[in-house]
């Protein structure tokens, strides 16, 4: 039966297209004319995005009423090269449609949050623009049906992210931080691109949906798929920043907070796990990559966690929170699942931009990221407090809020499936709520430590104070999401949505399920809270003793197991500036410069005797040389030229 295509295609489109014609009106048309009207960029940026927004909603209801789940887009050719035939087309399907909302959603809030934080900067529509750019990528990688096109978008995403994290580009740090992030990503993107050149040359095609049949059928397995896996896991490793490619993510705290909500909630880390769970057919028929999907996730949860633990700068413990729970999601999509890493990715997304927005709302007033110089905001902050401490409490899986529901998901998961890595995910639960409550307790518990004077970024001043409502506003609708997203899943309907089969236990899970991992998930996440209580606002442990007691543990932590020193003291400055340059130094040195010097020995000393022996003043000898020359040029013309 021929499958009939969807009528309103061209409105999908729309949906990449309205943030892309955001960049370029206000790259090319407002930022050069209309300097004089700052907000004009940002109400375009809302207005593109909010369009897209809308656009993802009629999407999703489309898709959620298509036979399938599925809408069937036209496609076109773009290239061909031999055999290879590559299309340019969508993919709009259940995965699709709720990434589609995530990313379009939180693109949202971070745009009209920025209206307020970034009021007064300079790059004001330098910044805007980016963001559109941003999104409008991401976008394109969710949409697009192959992986040349999925890669082009990638490695927008790539360059959209090394914009923004270097948007202060004038501070040293910032600029180190984005090329930080663009190269260390690019070891991840490198296996990517060999994985789809490996499968061109194997299969003669990039479109996801045949790759699908081919690993389903068995005509693309053993070790080619195998590698062709890891390949693809390699790029998302990067984005994604897991272990050992995590070093760029903590050092992009230097671009603008909004920036970090949106790249640790709905774009640059979200694109890796899209990848994996968009290719998980791929990984499900090869049993060495998904176990290396499932390890690699496990270790980098707890591997993070730990590093949160001792942070003082509140964006940094947030960044190590993301490393972490993106090692979450990897883990779910390791146990074979879509819905563990895709759920989890989900609601993340609206807690994870909540807290960085949280973070940004208390910079905007104390003028620092660093814990240890603030204190006592809640009583100035109630707005920020209020919904930093939900979605806290959400990140810690407590129920009902949305992070239990997709957490004790993949717990339950791995614990099926990976027995050895559910111990790692169980640890991880505690740290995750000890080390996110030592951040309530010591950012809005207790009394003021700090200033007010505007330190990073120059927002703040003016003494301590509640954010404007148009920076709340955004905290308020994220924060009901961080309560409420959860609950999709509490019947089992995102799971059926997204095409797997479940175990439905009703609104009141913790109670009904038949396992006792819920109640043991949450009796760990209330001692992590418990704790970080008695520590940092009963101060019945002192956190300072405990530091003393575990000096080389603490200081291993504090320096983040020193990766960086490994990169960049070891392998960038030791092993290719160093072995790799003082190599080429050589090359340069004897075989370059020695060439050349030594054609100018031969021209300075051998042609000068042989110009004294030709020029001997004789004009007959001269007339000799030319009538030969002339003779050997007939001869040459004669014997080769006919």
């Amino acid at each position: 039966m021929e499958l009939v295509r969807f009528q309103y295609h061209w409105l999908v489109w729309g949906i990449f297209f309205l943030p892309l014609l955001s960049f370029l009106t206000i790259a090319l048309i407002i930022r050069p004319f209309f300097r004089s009207i700052p907000k004009l960029a940002g109400y375009t940026a809302i207005v593109a995005i909010g369009g897209a927004f809308c656009l993802a909603l009629w999407a999703f209801v489309n898709v959620l009423n298509a036979e399938g789940h599925e809408l069937v887009m036209p496609n076109f050719d773009w290239v061909t090269v031999g055999d290879l035939t590559i299309r340019l087309g969508l993919t709009v399907d259940s995965l699709t449609a709720v990434m589609l909302i995530v990313v379009t959603g939180v693109s949202l809030m971070v745009q009209i949050y920025s209206q307020g934080y970034m009021h007064g900067d300079p790059g004001y529509h330098r910044y805007f623009a980016f963001m559109s750019l941003f999104t409008a990528s991401m976008l394109g990688l969710i949409l697009a049906d192959n992986l040349i096109m999925i890669f082009v978008f990638w490695e927008g995403v790539g360059l959209c992210s090394y914009l923004l994290i270097g948007f202060w580009f004038e501070r040293p740090s910032a600029a180190a931080a984005a090329k930080k992030a663009f190269i260390v990503t690019r070891f991840g993107d490198f296996g990517f691109l060999v994985a789809i050149l490996f499968l061109i040359f194997k299969t003669g095609t990039v479109d996801i949906g045949e790759l699908h049949t081919l690993a389903t059928t068995g005509a693309l397995g053993g070790a080619a798929l195998t590698w062709a896996a890891v390949g693809v896991f390699a790029g998302a490793m990067g984005k994604s920043a897991q272990f050992p490619l995590h070093v760029w993510l903590p050092d992009a705290m230097e671009g603008p907070t909004p920036v970090s909500a949106l790249i640790h909630a709905a774009t640059m880390v979200a694109a890796g796990v899209y990848l994996v769970a968009r290719l998980l057919p791929l990984f499900e028929h090869s049993e060495q990559a998904i176990t290396v999907v499932a390890t690699i996730g496990g270790v980098t949860a707890i591997f993070a966690a730990t590093m949160g633990l001792v942070m003082t700068d509140i964006k940094r413990v947030l960044a190590y929170s993301t490393i972490s729970q993106l090692g979450y999601m990897m883990l779910g999509l390791g146990t074979g699942s879509v819905v563990a890493g895709i759920f989890h990715l989900f609601n993340h997304a609206f807690f994870k931009a909540l807290l960085f927005m949280g973070a940004g709302s208390v910079n905007h007033a104390t003028g620092t990221f660093d814990m240890r110089e603030m204190g006592g905001l809640r009583k100035y902050m109630p707005w920020t407090f209020a919904t930093f401490v939900v979605a806290a409490l959400s990140l810690a899986g407590i129920w009902p809020l949305s992070g239990f529901w997709s957490k004790d998901e993949i717990i339950i998961r791995a614990w099926e499936h990976r027995p050895i890595l559910f111990y790692l995910a169980m640890i991880t639960v505690f740290m995750t709520s000890f080390y996110m409550f030592r951040v309530i307790f010591l950012t809005f518990g207790g009394s003021n430590r700090g200033s007010t004077s505007s330190e990073h970024s120059g927002h703040g001043g003016g003494g301590l104070h509640e954010s404007p409502a148009v920076m709340v506003f955004p905290l308020v609708i994220l924060g009901i999401m961080a309560i409420a997203s959860g609950w999709l899943n509490a019947t089992g309907w995102f799971s059926e949505f997204l095409g797997e089969e479940v175990e439905a236990h009703g609104f009141f899970g913790l109670f009904t399920h038949p396992q006792a991992l819920p109640w043991l998930s949450l009796l760990l996440s209330g001692l992590g809270i418990g704790f970080a209580w008695l520590t940092y606002s009963r101060k019945v442990v002192s956190a300072e003793a405990f530091r003393r007691l575990f000096r080389p543990i603490h200081t291993l932590l504090s320096r983040k197991y020193f990766f960086d020193d490994l990169y960049e003291n070891v392998i960038v400055r030791g092993l290719l500036y160093r072995v790799t340059s003082g190599a080429l130094d050589l090359f340069d040195r004897y075989i370059v410069d020695g060439t050349v010097n030594s054609i100018g020995w031969i021209g300075r000393n051998l042609g000068a005797v042989v110009a004294d022996m030709l020029q001997i003043g004789q004009v007959q000898a001269y007339g000799l040389a030319i009538f030969v020359g002339v003779l050997l040029t007939v001869a040459a013309f004669w014997i080769w030229g006919g």
